[in-house]
């Protein structure tokens, strides 16, 4: 009965966060970021984006991609 209860909490926990729909985003995100990017001209064929164990904010990925948007129309 108690493996039960722990059940019923679990799903309620996942459902609750959303944990489902996550899992789902990080997924598409693996398949679908990279090409978008590169289509952006914000990251090349032979730039390397695998994780180097450093948390990169969202003020820091905001900066890098403002960054390379201005090095990219600076030639224009």
């Amino acid at each position: 009965m108690e493996t039960r209860s722990r059940e019923l909490q679990a799903a309620e926990y996942l459902e609750k966060h959303r944990i489902k729909e996550l899992v789902s985003y990080l997924t598409s995100a693996l398949l679908f970021f990279r090409p978008a990017l590169k289509t952006l001209g914000l990251c090349t064929e032979d730039e390397d984006l695998e994780d180097d164990g450093h948390r990169i904010t969202l003020d820091q990925f905001k900066d890098e991609v403002n960054k390379r948007i201005k090095d990219i129309w600076s030639a224009f």
